[in-house]
């Protein structure tokens, strides 16, 4: 769609504007709301022109945020991150969730004597008791994808619609000697990051989690046996998990569990 919007000589984001300043756009989206049900208190931050709180119409969408606040040329859509006040409880219990599965695997640690266990799950502890519950949802923040409907989600009143500047770099951590930072290498897969970061004796050989900077994420066959091709984007951050024979058993979902913590940490991934 971009390119045939510039073989015609029209700038995409014109367009945009104009598409949202038609009544028949603007009007669609409210019909049969509630008049009295406004959605108040919406930040829009980040590599915009326009930032600040707005209050919008009954039914307004994630697209009329976009348009009102002039997002510019160097916003990262891919990047970018809905904070949601609805998501923040289930983040909140899904927080405190991982601290007890890394508290059990100390006193396992401990238990056994295992202090690399001990050393490793003492520093994943502390990592995700500074990570901040952020309520970042998995939504579309690119203002043309968001002309299709299905990509144009309903805003609620206390959303925050952030925009960075594109990253340069993937992160990686979890059973690492240290997180390591790395310059984004178009040619890599995720093996290929892995192997420029020294890993922990206790860390898995045979997968890894991939956290798109989108907050979309999976598991995914790093060994030779079950390796699956992988797309790292720019400002990802990849998890290599503990080897889950060493964890206590009350904790299997303990490495699942950090991997959807860290896609709510949207600050990892772009230049906010």
């Amino acid at each position: 769609m971009r390119l045939w919007l510039k073989k015609l000589g029209f700038k995409p984001y014109a367009l945009v504007a104009c598409l949202a300043c038609l009544p028949g756009v603007a009007q669609a989206q409210v019909v049969g709301a509630d008049p009295a049900a406004n959605i108040t208190g919406v930040q829009i931050g980040g590599e915009v022109i326009k930032p600040g709180i707005y209050d919008f119409p009954p039914g307004a969408r994630l697209h009329d945020a976009s348009v009102t606040g002039q997002i510019n040329s160097r916003a990262w859509f891919l990047g970018a991150a809905l904070l949601r006040e609805s998501a923040l409880e289930e983040q909140q219990r899904l927080k405190v969730g991982l601290l007890f599965e890394l508290n059990a695997n100390r006193i396992h640690a401990l238990a056994l004597e295992n202090a690399e266990l001990h050393e490793l799950v003492t520093r994943l502890y502390r990592a995700v008791a500074a990570m901040p519950v952020t309520g970042r949802t998995v939504a579309q923040l690119d203002p043309l994808q968001q002309l299709i409907l299905d990509n144009n989600a309903l805003l609620e009143s206390g959303d925050r619609l952030l925009y960075p500047r594109k990253a340069e770099q993937v992160r990686v951590t979890g059973a690492v000697k240290a997180d390591c930072v790395l310059p984004h290498d178009p040619s890599w897969q995720m093996h290929d990051y892995l192997k420029a970061c020294q890993r922990h004796p206790l860390a898995d050989r045979n997968s890894a989690y991939l956290i798109q900077p989108n907050g979309t994420w999976q598991e995914y066959g790093i060994a030779y046996w079950n390796l699956q091709p992988t797309v790292v984007a720019t400002g990802a951050v990849i998890y290599l998990p503990t080897q889950h024979n060493k964890l206590s058993p009350a904790t299997r979902d303990l490495n699942s569990d950090m991997a959807a913590m860290l896609a709510t940490q949207y600050q990892l991934g772009g230049s906010f």
